[in-house]
């Protein structure tokens, strides 16, 4: 019995685990094990064009709002989640977790009275406007205080999302901002006014959420499109992807997006050990700088990414796997027929398609795949989307350099 248990004990050394053993008098003992360090997901993609592909969550919360972790929690999942750009996007003007850190704070409060910040926001709870007595800005100085304390190179974009009637206006992601406080009005438009003001760039939010039709709704929301206010659409929330909006942004010149919306902790969701990662967006941007990133989403250059799909212009979609694939003759035979070997050198899978033929190319593999004479290696591509829910169909280039 005692050399079994030796062997365990060697086991769960050898795997790298610290045991340390403690007793008390009135207690057991017990094992205490100390964790190794987390290991960022490096997240693996092709350039396109000459630019880099970073990947970016738009769309997040903290307890600031109505979220489950803090602010410095997003930062730490979302750098071993494998992004280089996050931004924490509470509501401005819903604060869920507001009664429970009143009642953690109480003891510093005798007079029961809210606390007085220099600037007041307005919020809406059952049609009764009260004023909203918080810094708005705290939840993003927090991120950016941990990211630098434990420097982690992430991109940290402050904004809030802006929430009305979501059937008849919607709820709206502000993005790019100098000072949230100062967007605070009831009158929607006129928060869209000053987020302009700030050079800040607004995206629609989820357009199918508690609605029967992703369509654009009549009245505020129609407004909202007509005269310009919108620079982007969330076409993916978390494991949702919105009829049609693929086409409004390709239609509209928008820029697309794919964001986890989490509240929860995104392991939750997206386990570090599954075969895919949690849903974001890719940006290709010449450099991750605010001006560069701006300038790419401005230019509509996304790739949404959710559970191993990508979505977007089928053009970017074309480019994506023509860079990330490299395509070569392997031998031919008697009747003419070509077997080609195709390497995947990213992290994204790939469903190749050819008639009734499915081949799956997993990441950073090569298959094989023999095709008869005169034809191309062409598949369509059943893991990508492009306007009206459409695979796009790809012609793989043949040795080309890399």
């Amino acid at each position: 019995m005692k050399r079994l248990f030796f062997i365990s004990l060697l086991a769960v050394l050898c795997q790298g685990v610290t045991a340390q053993f403690y007793t008390t008098e009135n207690r057991p003992a017990a094992i205490r094990f100390f964790n190794r360090p987390t290991e960022r997901r490096e997240i693996v993609l092709p350039t396109i064009d000459g630019y880099t592909l970073y990947k970016a969550d738009f769309h997040t919360h903290t307890i600031y709002s109505d979220g489950d972790v803090t602010p410095r929690q997003r930062v730490r999942e979302a750098w071993y989640d494998g992004l280089d750009i996050l931004a924490i996007t509470d509501h401005l003007e819903i604060r869920t977790y507001e009664k429970f850190m009143l009642k953690v704070l109480a003891p510093y409060n005798t007079t029961d009275e809210p606390f007085k910040y220099e600037h007041a926001g307005i919020a809406n709870k059952k049609d009764n406007n009260y004023p909203v007595m918080a810094n708005l800005n705290a939840a993003y100085d927090e991120a950016v205080y941990y990211a630098e304390r434990e420097n982690l190179p992430i991109m940290l974009v402050r904004g809030t999302e802006i929430w009305r009637n979501t059937k008849s206006i919607g709820e709206y992601n502000a993005l790019f901002l100098n000072d949230i406080n100062a967007i605070c009005h009831p009158d929607i438009f006129e928060s869209f006014r000053r987020v302009k003001e700030q050079g800040g760039l607004i995206m629609h939010n989820h357009p199918g959420y508690t609605r029967t039709t992703s369509e654009i709704a009549e009245g505020e929301q129609a407004r909202a499109y007509s005269e310009g206010w919108i620079d982007g659409v969330e076409a993916i929330n978390s494991t949702s992807l919105y009829k049609g909006i693929i086409s409004r942004c390709l239609d509209r010149g928008l820029f697309m997006m794919a964001n986890t919306d989490a509240h929860g902790p995104t392991s939750h969701d997206w386990p570090a050990t599954g075969e895919f990662f949690r849903t974001m967006t890719f940006i290709m941007a010449k450099s991750c700088t605010e001006k560069d990133i701006k300038e790419a989403l401005k230019a509509g250059r996304t790739i949404g990414y959710m559970a191993n799909n990508l979505f977007g212009d089928e053009r970017y979609l074309s480019a994506f796997i023509n860079e990330a694939v490299t395509c070569r003759i392997v031998s031919r035979n008697d009747k003419g027929d070509v077997t080609y070997s195709l390497t995947n050198s990213c992290s994204v899978p790939f469903t190749l398609c050819r008639g009734t033929s499915i081949h799956r190319l997993k990441p950073f593999t090569t298959l094989k795949i023999t095709i008869s004479k005169g034809a191309e290696p062409k598949f369509k591509v059943d893991n990508m989307w492009h306007r009206d829910e459409q695979h796009p169909t790809v012609i793989i280039a043949v040795d080309k350099k890399k």
